[in-house]
């Protein structure tokens, strides 16, 4: 449906021209490349490795690093505020900025060396700062000790050592053997002849003694202030290193677009790598959107006549990848597809009916006007201001699309952030109604009609899978498989869907009253109990038919029996199906007495008057604001869940190849296309 007609292409030019060749194709965003078809005559292109690119592309992501850290560090540093472009996540540029600064490269690599040289000096000054601080840390233990460490060494018959020791039972051990001195904190000097030093030692040592380390003239005081000295010198080095690194800030932009440069130059690399040729000629094969062939084609011969051109259809053993026709609307559901798997190029598109459900079990799950109305506004600024990535902003469409969905029904439910306009159990009476100012009904009042709205719109939904299941399988010509597997599976969700609306009228009496804004229609049609017996026959026609074709495949008449026999399951996956859809109740019921709760806390809070009004306010915003996101979060992963696992396990396949032309492998520059 949506899935755009792809065309294998295939150039035959001059190697001459194969440079400029090469960045046309990158340049129109629409050409992917494949491995090229062995070709009698020709052997593989020769051509500069990628690797050397991405080699260098490293190198200048190092130094976007080191700037970008340095500004996070000091922010007030760089000149930062005279470049709007410095601290932005994607740069807007069309081809030729990016080419321009390809040009600069060299330039911008001496540039480069100059960042990845303060970033290492960078480095080596903090690596020994942090050295200091462990020397200065040992210091400290022999801080009591005024001597100058130099003072325990050996004379001609004595030998003296500076020990910390917590045990004061080695202490006396020594005591023995030598002379002890206590300056305390646990801290010794000892003095003994020298031949006791072997036995003095084997005590130090077995008790976990530490002997002093230090030689040098000076105490452990006049040490620790030479240390705490180099330390100030270093931190004073490492400010200056931060201070040149973020007067960097003002490169970032170039710098950001040569490594995109870079990428897109090592993509054209890896291309021409895996083409093939002869020793004057070229020959490329790729992929191309049929509706991009023409222009593509009139670029291409735009540069050189040079260059034969072939396209064709893909053939039967092809697997050309997934790409989209251009459609704003259904461009984030297609994204949610992706999330689950592309379709096969072969395969329908079930994007458009993902989008009408999606929308539909959105709305019904979130059901308050004044929250679709906060989500479309949220959604379209942020959109606007941000200029997201594609992702987030599909995402953001999704969220803004299906916003609307919230506010239709929400006004079908009377719900306006949580409080219901009528007079009823949960209304607020401003309008003179007996229940709700809204359109049809408020589930909390008729939580049943909304349990029963629920799983009827739940069994279309799998029964338009298994529509779609059926179309599938008449368009590869599998006539049986798509009457005897789909379609009585179809036959069943249709009596399932007969059943619902007659259930609803027989054991739910849902046509006890009147609409509110139309008292001559009642909520539910009372004629749907004549659908009971006719929707039960129905959905047993379409079990039986499941059962006695479901070992169609089978050989021997008892593997057909059997097999027939477990199809009797179909029943219990009937009923976990449809019953999958109560979650649509739940989530919506939950959010709608939460924030009826919500509403009634506030009101307590209010009724104070003078600040207390004030807070009120305020806590009303932020309980709505957890019950909006909770309730957004809640319906976005249901519905995926509803969509996934019960709709696409009806027909889907999946397992496609996302579209991936040269020329869209950009980190942070968002190219315009139609730009020069």
């Amino acid at each position: 449906m949506a899935i755009a007609e792809m065309r294998k292409f295939r150039l035959v030019g001059l190697d001459s021209d194969r440079a400029e060749i090469m960045t046309a194709l990158s340049e129109s965003g629409v050409f992917e490349s494949s491995p090229t078809t062995e070709i009698e005559g020709t052997s593989d292109a020769v051509s500069a490795s990628s690797e050397s690119l991405l080699t260098e592309r490293a190198r200048v992501s190092a130094a976007i690093e080191i700037v970008e850290g340095a500004l996070k560090e000091n922010p007030f540093s760089g000149n930062v505020g005279s470049d709007k472009r410095i601290t932005a996540k994607r740069l807007f540029v069309s081809h030729g900025d990016i080419a321009a600064v390809g040009e600069k490269r060299e330039a911008l690599g001496n540039t480069v060396k100059e960042i990845l040289a303060l970033g290492s000096e960078r480095t080596e000054v903090r690596s020994a700062m942090h050295k200091l601080v462990g020397e200065e840390n040992r210091l400290r233990a022999y801080l009591p000790c005024t001597d100058k460490f130099s003072d325990f060494g050996e004379t001609e018959h004595t030998f003296a050592l500076l020990i910390s020791s917590r045990s004061r039972e080695t202490v006396r051990a020594l005591g023995e053997l030598a002379e002890t001195v206590s300056y305390g904190e646990g801290l010794y000097g000892v003095v003994a002849l020298k031949r006791q030093r072997p036995k003095i030692l084997d005590i130090i040592t077995g008790a976990g003694c530490t002997v002093c380390p230090y030689s040098s003239d000076k105490t452990a005081a006049e040490e620790t202030e030479a240390l705490c000295s180099k330390k100030e010198d270093m931190e004073g080095r490492d400010l200056d290193l931060l201070d040149m690194t973020a007067d960097y800030a003002g490169m970032l932009p170039d710098l950001k677009l040569l490594y995109d440069w870079y990428s897109l130059e090592a993509e054209k690399a890896a291309v021409a790598e895996k083409c093939r040729g002869t020793r004057r000629t070229f020959v490329i094969e790729g992929w191309v959107p049929a509706c991009e062939e023409k222009s593509l084609r009139e670029k291409l011969l735009a540069i050189t006549e040079n260059l034969e051109i072939y396209s064709e259809e893909p053939c039967e053993d092809d697997t050309p990848p997934t790409a989209y026709n251009d459609n704003k609307l259904l461009a984030p559901f297609q994204a949610l597809t992706d999330q689950y798997s592309p379709p096969s190029y072969n395969e329908p598109d079930p994007a458009p009916f993902t989008a009408i459900f999606f929308f539909l079990f959105f709305g019904m799950m979130t059901a308050d006007a004044g929250y679709g109305a906060v989500l479309a506004l949220f959604s379209a600024v942020l959109i606007k201001v941000l200029r997201p990535d594609p992702g987030l902003k599909n995402l953001l469409a999704l969220v803004g699309i299906c916003s609307v969905s919230a506010i239709i029904w929400g006004v079908l439910f009377g719900s306006l952030f949580g409080l219901d306009f009528g007079s009823g159990q949960f209304g607020i009476g401003i309008f003179d109604t007996e229940a709700t100012a809204g359109l049809w009904f408020n589930p909390l009042e008729e939580p049943l009609m909304m349990l029963v709205i629920s799983l009827i719109v739940g069994a279309v939904h799998i029964l338009v899978g298994f529509l779609f299941g059926m179309y599938k399988h008449f368009r590869r010509g599998q006539i049986t498989d798509a009457l005897f597997d789909d379609g009585f599976q179809a036959v069943t969700y249709v009596g399932v869907i007969m059943l619902l609306l007659a259930m609803g009228t027989v054991l739910f009496e849902l046509d006890t009253h009147a609409m509110t804004v139309a008292p001559d229609v009642p909520l539910w049609y009372s004629g749907f109990d004549a659908l009971l017996f006719p929707g039960l026959i129905v959905m047993l026609v379409g079990l039986l038919g499941s059962v006695l074709t479901r070992g169609r495949k089978r050989r021997g008449i008892m593997s057909k029996i059997v097999s027939g026999l477990g199809g009797l399951y179909n029943i219990v996956n009937v009923l976990s199906d449809v019953l999958s859809y109560a979650r649509v109740f739940g989530i919506a019921l939950a959010s709608c007495a939460i924030g009826y709760a919500f509403n009634i806390l506030v009101e307590m809070i209010g009724s104070g008057g003078g600040v207390l009004i004030v807070a009120a306010a305020v806590l009303a915003v932020v309980l709505h604001a957890f019950n909006l996101a909770m309730g957004v979060l809640s319906a976005y992963v249901h519905n995926a869940r509803l969509q996934y696992l019960e709709f696409y396990g009806k027909f889907y396949e999946g397992g496609g190849r996302a579209f991936a032309p040269m020329g869209r492998n950009t980190k942070y520059a968002r190219i315009n296309r139609t730009a020069k």
